[in-house]
């Protein structure tokens, strides 16, 4: 009988904490998915935020190809690619500085898009002026005054035409003697002065891209007369006259020469006198 009791004691008391049970699973539940909710809420903020934060980036230097030991550095091998500055090395070519790299050879392997080093060239952040002559042309030296320097705003990239002028007098002239002649130095200046204000620099000299044949037309042109620089817009392809200009021209003193017909001379005919007797009348 008390065994009876106890078994009906336990069959009433099951549904309760079977719904106890089920209560708690729910509660277990719902706090499961509100706290990963939460966590997924704030992992979303986290990466929204490192997403929205922005941090200071440098341009850098890169090659577009991959570049062997040896090769010459053009500007058309080159691709500027913006890095978070923390990442980028203080030897690294940039932006602001990479002129100075073309024309160096480069003196390690370099893969494409690997951010260019100072190190992998030879000549480094001062590298030597030869590197900067391109293949089958000259670097020639000219001797310039106030108005050859174009009053010391001449600058390196500038294009020149280069004119002669020679004799004496009357007789003097001036021709263009090479046209479209690039500026590689002022001076010894070899790049670009942004920081110049406007002032006007000193220089003596100036250097020119040459073929080896202009240079020796130069030559000899400083030894027979004076050499002037003209400026002309860098996107200027048109040519100069290469009519000299005279004295007599410049003075609108040229005379008119008129062309007049030629006209043959004919023979004289010879008269041959035939054998005979002269006469002479009259006298005393």
């Amino acid at each position: 009988m008390i065994d009876q009791m106890s078994r009906g004691t336990r069959a009433k008391g099951r549904p309760g904490k079977q719904i106890l049970m089920f209560v708690l699973s729910l509660a277990l539940g719902g706090g499961g998915v509100y706290y990963s909710k939460q966590y997924i809420e704030e992992q979303v903020s986290y990466y929204k935020g490192q997403l929205d934060k922005t941090e200071p980036m440098v341009d850098v230097v890169v090659p577009n190809r991959a570049m062997l030991r040896g090769e010459i550095l053009l500007s058309s091998d080159l691709s500027v690619r913006q890095i978070p500055e923390k990442y980028a090395d203080s030897n690294t070519v940039n932006g602001s500085n990479y002129e100075v790299a073309i024309g160096q050879r480069i003196d390690f392997d370099i893969d494409e898009g690997r951010p260019l080093l100072w190190a992998h060239l030879e000549g480094g952040l001062t590298p030597t002026f030869s590197g900067k002559v391109e293949d089958g042309l000259r670097a020639m030296t000219v001797r310039v005054d106030e108005i050859n320097s174009i009053s010391g705003f001449l600058q390196p990239k500038d294009k020149v035409d280069l004119f002669l002028s020679f004799g004496v007098g009357a007789k003097q002239q001036i021709l263009p003697l090479i046209q479209r002649l690039n500026v590689i130095a002022t001076g010894v200046q070899t790049m670009v002065d942004k920081s110049s204000g406007g002032t006007t620099r000193n220089f003596s000299t100036i250097t020119v891209h040459v073929s080896p044949e202009d240079g020796q037309r130069i030559t000899l042109a400083q030894q027979v007369g004076k050499l002037t620089a003209m400026l002309r817009n860098p996107d200027d392809e048109a040519p100069v006259s290469e009519t000299p200009m005279t004295v007599s021209q410049l003075l609108n003193m040229e005379p008119a020469v008129k062309s007049e017909p030629v006209v043959a001379s004919r023979p004289r005919a010879v008269v041959k006198k035939e054998p005979g007797i002269e006469f002479i009348i009259g006298g005393r």
